[in-house]
């Protein structure tokens, strides 16, 4: 009875014993984010990623989305569409990059303002479970929008 007790109990303990290291691996506090980038008439952004950059002190990472041709995107931190750790960020868009052996810059498609996170306008809280983070550009020279 005594061997059986003491089985129990050391299968109580191996998970507990393991769970320091699945809570620290710092995956379980990140939660799915994904939008759509578009102007105010609805046409997707086709080229670029969004941007976020935390507010929040313990929080290190940076994610980033590259967008699609739809204009969407997933965020990812260190894998894709691995989602954002939970808290509060600055939000910019940042144009497409040139094209492979090119050095001319592309001209961004949008206001140069959402490329900052300081004067893009865009903040975003990452909460637990799934997020959608839709952003509307305006083209360059318009006024504000977002």
């Amino acid at each position: 009875m005594k061997s059986t007790h003491s089985l129990r109990y050391a299968l109580l303990l191996v998970p507990a014993a393991l769970l320091p290291g699945v809570v620290g691996c710092g995956g379980s506090n990140r939660a799915a984010v994904h939008g759509k980038v578009t102007f105010a008439d609805g046409t997707p952004l086709t080229g670029g990623m969004v941007l976020f950059l935390p507010l929040d002190k313990e929080n290190t990472l940076s994610p980033r989305g590259y967008l699609e041709t739809d204009g969407s995107f997933e965020m990812a931190t260190s894998q894709p569409k691995d989602g954002a750790p939970v808290g509060k960020y600055k939000v910019a868009v940042q144009p497409r990059p040139p094209a492979p052996g090119s050095n001319a810059p592309v001209p961004a498609a949008f206001d140069s303002r959402f490329s900052d996170f300081d004067s893009s306008g865009l903040v975003f809280e990452v909460k637990p479970g799934q997020n959608e983070l839709p952003i509307t550009v305006t083209k360059p020279g318009a006024g504000k929008a977002g």
